[in-house]
């Protein structure tokens, strides 16, 4: 090598040098350019993982699902672009192997969530910052007839990270086995520079129709769906009635029924002698059949509903003691005619252990003894949102406690029913259901939108099964804050600081500003005649899925498997915060009541649909079980994914305790991404150029 005195003396060819040193800029020119277009980032993950803005990256370019046919599945594409840039579609190829299924894109729409809700503790955060909820559909599902756009396009910010949710349903008509493709991600960056990146996508779909079995009791108000719909006064728009009826397809959609279909009055008069003349129920009937036959909405008709009457602890009304039990009975005998009456439940007062206490509770022994005077089929029909006491004897049908107030496991002593109180209710023919509300604090999962770990409402339907539960309810879709839903989530003036949780009543978003509320609702660039659904909305349908899986299982002989699968995943809904935690906000059980680990739920998800799959076709089909004996499973690998095989690791999802932003971050401006920085491999190739004109020279 020559030394500093040897390269001032050495003679160089100029002009060769010239030409050299010119083609490495361009190199270099070349080389950096490649290298900004090429920082559009694409990956794929599971629908189980909340993308954060500064979570890191998913890394995976391949994907795996598994469904039955009436099922959705979907998985998440995250896009990020340090210089900014436009995500213009994302899109199944025409002809492909996964056209047999029906493909929706939405983008993930963050919320800021400014004050996080309260109970925050070690591994179950709650924390400022932004938010997936709202999922914006890439068309308006409105109005397919002219596919207008609306959440893509959409215009990425430097260091901005967009989430596309890619959602496949398996008709009936599908057929089982293996489905591979790809989805298409279309950027572009800069002056129109345009990238395509392939997903692979790789389906298993199971030999498998689910079935819609399990109740469901979600409250909705259509009436506050007119402060953003229909117009700003008066009579609403003459398509109201169809906004309307969108919002309970969009529950239908995702395997929920209403608490209580929408029925007029029921005229019941009586003589003189308190006798019950003949009723009209044609205006009744004519409401209430297309929710039982299932033609208001299409597929069957709902599995359970509340007949929104005769409400033990509200008293008789109007009537007196003698005309309320004559009513009764007349109802009673009409469902059954009309072969509802096996779907029908009564809701009883409100949490009545909050709601009045001892008075209540024997309001409503005093209401059910009525209802059973009428004939002993109202036995079994009563509800109650609390759970199982002794002071209403065998005469309620189905106790349904928020998942806190079940066992001792946060109120200690055995004050609460537990797994063997609820063992003795079944063995006397009464239900357990369970509901989710702003009393589920961390650890127990529930609805927050502030939660990191996006699965929290899946797995809270895997312990309702788990504990023998039949049906799940939840108070409210639509309760939104009225000034501003799109913007304010938690309920402060209502429910104060310790109980109101961002998302609590609401699962759904208006998806429009034109109602009385005055230009209220949805932002000024979205306008559609419906709801918008959400994420804690997909993870909701996915625990029912899951949930109708389990119970085909157990009904078909495997019991032992689901319930030893499951139990890999969930072994109690919660706790109470230990006192030998080392201090305020910590949580350090010796094991989480329900995993962490996204790994774990898909691959027991996975084993179930395999093995149902088998237990409908044992000739067909391999058995799970008979594969890993005793049905125990290697646990996935920590750093592994479950449905994803990558091309490199894909992160974990983000500790709860990481420190958060109240902005979405960007990317820092040094390192190899650094705005007007070289690129290390520029470097390298304009180190290599010299050297080689250095070389060059030496030996000419």
């Amino acid at each position: 090598m020559p030394d500093g005195r040897l390269l001032c003396e050495m003679e160089i060819d100029m002009p060769r040098f010239k030409s050299l040193a010119w083609t490495a800029l361009l190199c270099l020119a070349l080389l950096d350019l490649s290298v900004a277009w090429a920082d559009v980032q694409i990956g794929a993950a599971p629908a189980t993982r909340k993308i954060l803005p500064e979570s890191p990256m998913p890394e995976a370019r391949k994907i795996e699902i598994g469904l039955c046919r009436n099922e959705y599945e979907a998985f998440q594409i995250a896009v990020r672009a340090p210089r900014g840039a436009t995500v213009l579609a994302v899109s199944v190829p025409e002809a492909s192997p996964l056209d047999v299924f029906e493909v929706t894109v939405y983008r993930e729409h963050y919320l800021n969530v400014a004050n996080e809700s309260s109970g925050s503790l070690t591994d179950h955060e709650r924390l400022p910052g932004f938010y997936p909820d709202p999922l914006i559909p890439a068309v308006d599902p409105y109005d397919p007839e002219h596919a207008r756009p609306v959440g893509l396009p959409y215009d990425l910010a430097p260091g901005e990270t967009a989430v596309l949710w890619v959602e496949f349903y398996a008709s009936p008509a599908v057929t089982p086995g293996l489905h591979e493709g790809a989805v298409v991600v279309e950027t572009t960056e800069g002056e129109g520079h345009m990238q395509t990146t392939e997903i692979a996508v790789r389906i298993e779909a199971w030999d498998v129709d689910l079935p819609r079995t399990v109740a469901t009791a979600f409250g909705f108000g259509h009436d506050r769906a007119r402060n953003y719909h229909g117009g700003p006064e008066g009579d609403p728009t003459a398509n109201y009635g169809e906004i309307v009826k969108r919002y309970y397809q969009a529950l239908r959609e995702h395997h929920i029924d209403p608490t209580t279909p929408p029925t007029p009055d029921i005229a019941f008069v009586f003589d003189a002698e308190d006798d019950l003349l003949p009723v009209d129920w044609s205006a009744y009937d004519e409401a209430l059949e297309p929710w039982m036959t299932g033609s208001y909405l299409g597929g069957e008709g709902v599995a359970r509903f509340n007949i929104g009457r005769f409400r033990p602890g509200s008293g008789t009304g109007s009537m007196t003691e003698t005309q309320y039990v004559k009513a009764a009975r007349a109802y009673a005998e009409h469902l059954q005619e009309k072969g509802w009456w096996d779907r029908a439940y009564v809701y009883a007062t409100d949490e009545p252990w909050l709601n009045g206490g001892t008075e209540t509770w024997d309001e409503i022994v005093h209401d059910i003894d009525l209802l059973l005077q009428a004939t002993p089929d109202w036995r079994y029909k009563t509800l109650i949102t609390g759970s199982y006491v002794d002071l209403v004897g065998d005469r309620v049908g189905i106790w349904c406690p928020v998942t806190p107030m079940y066992e001792d496991w946060f109120y200690t002593g055995g004050s609460m029913a537990g797994r063997e109180e609820y063992a003795e209710r079944f063995a006397k023919g009464e239900s357990l259901w369970f509901y989710a509300c702003n009393a589920n604090l961390p650890p127990y999962a529930g609805y927050d939108i502030d939660t990191a770990i996006g699965y929290e409402p899946r797995i809270v339907k895997w312990g309702a099964w788990f504990e023998h539960a039949t049906g799940f309810l939840y108070w409210r879709v639509s309760y939104w804050v009225q000034d501003d839903p799109w913007n304010v989530y938690m309920n402060l003036e209502e429910f104060g600081e310790l109980f109101a949780r961002n998302g609590d009543g609401f699962l759904l978003y208006p998806g429009d500003h034109n109602g009385t509320a005055g230009g209220k609702g949805s932002p000024e660039w979205l306008t559609l005649d419906g709801p918008i659904v959400s994420y804690r909305l997909k993870q909701v349908r996915d625990g029912l899925e899951d949930w109708e899986l389990f119970r085909m299982s157990e009904k078909m002989g495997g019991e032992a498997y689901a319930r030893a699968q499951v139990a890999r995943a969930y072994t109690r809904f919660g706790d109470f915060t230990f006192e030998k935690c080392p201090g305020p906000g910590t949580y350090c059980p010796d094991d989480q009541p329900w995993t962490l680990d996204e790994n774990l739920l898909l691959d027991v998800r996975k084993n179930l649909g395999r093995k149902v799959q088998h237990l409908l076709h044992s000739t067909l089909y391999p058995d799970p079980e008979a594969e890993t004996p005793d049905g125990d499973q290697d646990e996935p690998d920590e750093d592994g994914d479950a449905d994803a095989d990558k091309e490199a690791e894909v992160a974990p999802t983000p500790d709860g305790d990481a420190d958060r932003d109240t902005a979405p971050p960007t990317e820092d401006g040094g390192g190899c991404q650094g705005t007007g920085n070289l690129s290390w491999p520029a470097l390298m190739l304009l180190g290599m150029i010299i050297l080689v004109c250095f070389r060059t020279s030496r030996i000419s």
